[in-house]
């Protein structure tokens, strides 16, 4: 199709014939011939035909579907109008005619020249067309008028709003369409057929409220959930550029806490709904995807392939899955394909990242006054570069910024979906490669995703899911252990100062003094050789997740679905650790190799029926079902030292077969087979009533136990549909909601319940030949309950929903009480059993809070702005668990002779997980001090022998005239008073923007962390790097009233103990993601064949404000409910900074 400047008068069948005919003289017989030809192809160009279905489209988008089935080319000048909107629906039918359909009552002229159709300007209509005044009064059923309802002219882009009376006026052509929408209201069109003044009324659209949600087994409309749901907007998510799907729900609702815990590129996050209620088990929350139950961890999720979300909170919604659901269930869809044309998305998004969290320790020359300090308070130097001699000369190594890196993230997704009526499909691969922001650490994952559904007749629906998904990923890093590096490698020897950088100009790497008992700590490392030596250790996993499901619509409101589904899980480490000469301790050490691997298989089957019945007053849904599933895995680990060569891979090559070490064998096969119900009914749309009932067994109880019963019941009355509710003429939506239920929680597999006899670590002695011999004997290794039963979790929910202002403004408000009872824990029991505990039933722990949350939408004219806002308390309280249960975490960087020993306690009427430690009076200022405590102790000792002036003064609590274990006792917990969250967004024409934050008050962290920076003794010898600050605010006998302890090498008073002086305020607010967004007008991008288009540039991770960044950041967390504000140091949470493109085709 041309857009040609015609000359006013234009015939192509009548040029100058004379003019023609003196030119053609010569040549009228090939005139003729062409003239014949071109009456032959334009009876054949007549005679076509074409088939179009478009509604409300472009006029030039018809135009062009016109030529790609013609032959034919259009011709039109400017002022035609091309970009009104038409709609057609014809099938075989010529040109002609379709032309004069398409054409009818418009101000466009057509005339059929050959192969060309000529579009003109027809004036006569063009001039009953003129923009005429209009002008309209909005109101809604009531009368009342609405103000700022928008008035848009269809397809043209202009419009206006209307005014504080409900009036707007405008200029339109006759035959335009206007078109009216308020949020909270049905839009509604009218076309234009004269200049009168209209009066339009807007009717109320319900539709949010009858929005359909994914619940357990079926689906309901928002106005009939009774229990305390979330559904996340994952529209208004779905570009925010994230490697884990559970970062979207950071601050998105009230009652989910979704902690980080660690920036390890890959790793998952710690999701909490509600508190934590089972000391057995972690946590973590049941996901369920596409109606199949994936267990407690959703890393294998490409978040792009995500469609919805909700979020079922309390028991009454949780119940009807059991013993999987006592910790809250997520329920996700994934992207289905559609009916229609085929749809190909593609996106692209790059992250820089950035280590903008460093720790603020002390350089070189910082840390050798530092060593000169702790020589003053006894201390002898054996490495004399600390010394005065070489102040100024130390090259300072910020081992910090070495073992970081400016990172780059690359995040790219490609899906192709469509269908007909009877199969439609989705195919997606996604592909996320993450460098790290610590040197030689990254993050790699593989996705693909195939989603198909078909129709085999009108009752038989069937549909296949799978879910693939490869990653491997290499080292991690602990921010505060590269902080407490001793900052600089220079050392002297035999008189000899050696300045150490961390290459040496031979290639070779640069190493501190190797001493075994000295300021070195025997395994100090150079950490940038470490950590490139060691490029041969990667973890690598495979999960697939696949489901195929049969729906036969039995009758009118009756179906009947089973779905099955079979879950693997593999994971691998191959690691090759090198010979390390560098240090002291590793001298010595062997290269060796190790691989382990691991994998589970889980093969389920679900089927159930739903009924829906309703007439005008009453509605019943029913839905029955029952489930199997078999869990299995099976584990193996080996490993050897001593390789002829670095580049061997295979243990039977170790030079020293003794060193080679193997393991391996089953798990615990684990079985459940339930049985299930639920009865929905409702009255008058007003009053709802929901049961539910589940019946779970399962092989971890013996065989008078292992079935539990777990039922739930909730109702709601929706008061904005009463009468004298409706006449107040204030709310949108009322509704109070209350609800009881119990779940269950079986523990891991196990085989605690079954008597047993084992031969493990079982030997008796024989006389034989004269001497003695020893044999393998069997004997009773645990004492067992037999009556070990499941873990009941039982809740209370009431709830208030409310929206005003035709749900512009919504609230909600629940308060609830989770009581877990019967808890599966080991219980210390009378040494005469001849053991020391049993895994047994006791312990009742309480969480209870209450949860808000408010949003706000509005559209002015071309503005959408959205506000949203949560918060939620929690206190939680072990209300009886019998004996004390201690813990100490092993796992983030806490260290054997740290004297941090059982720093977490479970202790009836405390928070799980409490902090323990002794109380700090203040610092000794004097000897006059401690020789008074000392001569009140019976033993002549207070605290130590070695306490001096500038150590920590701890209280003794019991009172005996000494600091023993005894003082030690709950000094705080890891639950904040509150946690929050704020949403924004907003939109102007093509532009969007949104920005996300959230955060913690009335947070105390125990800081393992700050105990480590401000102490220089090496729990396993040497010196360690501290704060900046600890030095220069250290007690000396200059400088009395400093903050910190004396700066010690050995420590003896154990100021670095567990304590409260490190609980620190960990109340924090994180802006964690601002982005800007524009989408392309859809009339630039079709010329590149894109149906859409869209850019984004966002940051994350952007700004935190907090008294405890100097130690990391506040953000601590862990999956274990006894670690819950625990901080050991993490690997750094980077600042990214992306750009991003998602285009449609």
């Amino acid at each position: 199709m041309k857009n040609i400047p015609l000359p006013d008068l234009y015939y192509l069948e009548n040029p100058d014939l004379k003019q023609l005919f003196r030119i053609m003289r010569i040549s009228i017989f090939l005139l003729f011939f062409c003239l014949f030809s071109l009456m032959a192809e334009n009876s054949h160009s007549q005679n076509a035909r074409v088939t179009i279905n478009r509604s409300d489209a472009p006029l030039e988008s018809i135009l062009n579907e016109i030529e790609s089935q013609t032959d034919y080319l259009f011709i039109y000048k400017e002022d035609v109008n091309v970009k009104m909107r038409k709609s057609i629906h014809v099938s075989s039918k010529p040109v002609a005619e379709v032309l004069s359909i398409l054409l009818a009552e418009s101000s466009v002229a057509y005339k059929m020249a050959g192969n060309h159709i000529i579009l003109t300007r027809n004036a006569a209509l063009a001039a009953q067309q003129q923009k005429l005044g209009i002008a309209g009064t909005v109101t809604d059923a009531s009368g009342e008028v609405l103000i700022g309802v928008s008035v848009l002219i269809k397809g043209s882009g202009q419009g206006t709003v209307t005014d504080l009376d409900g009036n707007f006026s405008l200029a339109a052509n006759m035959g335009d369409i206007l078109q009216f929408s308020y949020t909270g209201y049905i839009p509604q069109e009218i076309k234009l057929k004269d200049n009168h003044s209209l009066s339009i009324v807007l009717k109320e659209d319900v539709k949010s409220l009858d929005e359909v949600v994914v619940v357990a087994y079926g689906t309901q409309t928002k106005r009939a959930v009774t229990g305390a749901m979330e559904t996340l907007d994952f529209d208004k998510l779905s570009d925010v550029p994230v490697a884990q799907f559970t970062q979207k729900m950071q601050g998105q609702i009230a009652g989910v806490q979704v902690n980080q815990g660690t920036g390890v590129p890959g790793q998952g996050m710690n999701v909490r709904i509600r508190g934590a209620a089972s000391l057995s088990t972690g946590s973590n929350p049941l996901y369920v995807v596409d109606g199949v139950q994936v267990g407690t961890s959703i890393d294998f999720l490409n978040p792009n392939d995500v469609e919805s979300i909700e979020i079922l909170k309390d028991a009454s919604a949780t119940a009807i899955y059991g013993t999987r659901g006592a910790n809250g269930v997520i329920m996700i869809t994934t992207k289905n394909g559609s009916k229609g044309k085929a749809q190909v998305n593609f996106s692209a998004n790059y992250s820089l990242q950035f280590n903008n969290n460093k720790i603020d320790v002390a350089d070189a020359d910082l840390f050798a006054k530092a060593v000169r300090e702790s020589c003053r308070n006894g201390s002898v130097m054996t490495n004399l570069a600390f010394g005065e001699e070489y102040i100024g000369k130390l090259n300072s190594i910020d081992w910090q910024d070495e073992m970081s890196r400016t990172a780059l993230q690359q995040n790219y997704n490609l899906s192709a979906s469509g269908g007909t009526e009877a199969t439609q499909a989705n195919l997606s691969v996604g592909y996320l490669n993450n460098e790290g922001v610590v040197i030689e650490s990254y993050f790699k994952r593989l996705t693909a995703r195939a989603n198909i559904t078909h129709k085999v007749k009108d009752f038989i629906h069937v549909g296949l899911n799978l879910n693939y998904t490869h990653a491997q990923h290499h080292f991690s890093g602990n921010m505060r252990s590269y902080a407490q590096a001793i900052p600089t490698m220079d050392y002297v020897e035999n008189g000899v100062f050696y300045s150490m950088p961390i290459v040496l100009p031979d290639g070779s790497w640069g190493h501190y003094k190797q001493e075994s008992d000295g300021d070195i700590n025997k395994g100090a490392d150079n950490l940038v050789a470490a950590a490139k030596t060691r490029t041969d250790q990667i973890s690598k996993w495979d999960r697939l997740v696949a489901s195929a499901f049969l729906q036969l619509d039995i009758a009118k409101g009756l179906t009947f679905k089973t779905i099955g589904s079979y879950n693997y899980f593999t994971k691998g480490y191959d690691g090759y650790t090198p010979y390390n000469p560098r240090t002291f301790g590793s001298k010595d050490r062997k290269d060796s190799y190790s691989i382990n691997q691991n994998q589970n298989s889980e093969i389920a089957l679900e089927s159930f029926v739903n009924y829906d019945w309703s007439n005008a007053h009453h509605r019943v849904s029913a839905m029955a079902g029952f489930s199997i599933s078999d869990t299995d895995g099976v584990w193996l680990n080996t490993s050897a030292s001593d390789f002829p060569a670095d580049n061997i891979r295979q243990i039977s090559l170790t030079n020293d077969p003794s060193s080679k070490n193997t393991n391996g064998g089953r798990d615990l096969k684990t079985r459940y087979q339930s049985y299930f119900g639920r009865l929905t009914y409702s009255l008058n749309d007003r009053y709802i009533l929901t049961a539910t009932v589940r019946r779970d067994g399962s092989s971890n109880f013996g065989s008078g136990n292992r079935y539990g019963t777990f039922p739930s019941a909730s109702l709601a009355w929706r008061l904005s549909e009463e009468n004298f509710i409706k006449n107040l003429n204030l709310f949108s939506n009322l509704k109070i909601r209350a609800g009881w239920g119990q779940t269950g929680n079986a523990g891991s597999g196990t085989s605690l319940s079954v008597p047993q006899l084992s031969s493990l670590d079982c030997m008796y002695y024989v006389m034989a030949g004269g001497g003695m011999m020893n044999a393998a004997g069997i004997a009773q290794q645990k004492e067992i309950d037999t009556n070990l039963k499941w873990e009941t979790n039982e809740q209370t929910n009431i709830g208030l929903d409310m929206a005003f202002m035709n749900n512009e403004l919504s609230f909600s408000v629940d308060y609830f009480i989770r009581d877990s009872k019967d808890l599966l824990i080991y219980r210390q029991i009378r040494p005469s059993t001849g053991f020391t505990s049993v895994y047994t039933n006791a312990g009742h722990i309480r969480n209870k809070g209450f949860e808000v949350s408010a949003a706000w939408n509005k559209s002015f004219g071309d503005w959408n702005v959205g506000v949203r806002v949560n918060g939620s308390t929690l206190k939680n309280e072990a209300v009886e668990v019998g004996d004390p249960i201690f813990y100490k975490n092993n796992s983030y960087g806490t260290q054997d002779g740290d004297d941090w020993d059982n720093h977490s306690i479970t202790q009836n009427g405390y928070a799980v997980g409490s902090y323990y430690g002794w109380k700090v009076a203040g610092i000794f200022q004097n000897q006059q001090e401690i020789d008074a405590l000392n001569a009140q102790s019976p033993t002549g000792k207070y605290q130590d022998g070695d306490t001096a002036p500038g150590d920590f003064k701890y209280i003794d609590l019991n009172g005996d005239g000494q600091i023993t274990d005894e003082d030690r006792t709950v000094i705080g917990n890891g639950f904040p008073t509150l946690s929050y969250g704020l949403n924004l967004t907003a939109s102007y024409k093509n532009f969007d923007f949104s920005m996300n934050m959230y955060g913690v008050a009335g947070m105390d962290v125990y800081s393992y962390s700050a105990a480590r920076l401000t102490s220089m003794y090496g729990p396993d010898g040497g010196y360690q790097n501290v704060l900046a600050e600890y030095v220069k605010n250290a007690w000396t006998l200059e400088n009395p009233n400093g903050k910190y302890p004396r700066i010690t090498k050995g420590d003896h008073n154990k100021n670095h103990r567990s304590s409260d002086a490190f609980i620190k305020k960990g109340d924090y607010l994180k802006i964690s993601n601002i982005q800007f967004g524009y989408t392309f007008p859809k009339n630039l991008v079709k010329h590149a064949k894109m149906e859409n288009a869209r850019m984004f540039v966002s940051a994350d991770n952007i700004l935190t404000l907090s008294s405890y960044n100097k130690w990391g950041d506040p953000e601590v967390g862990s999956d274990r409910v006894l670690l819950t504000g625990f901080d050991g140091g993490r690997y750094p949470f980077p600042l990214s900074v992306s750009f991003g493109v998602s285009v449609q085709f």
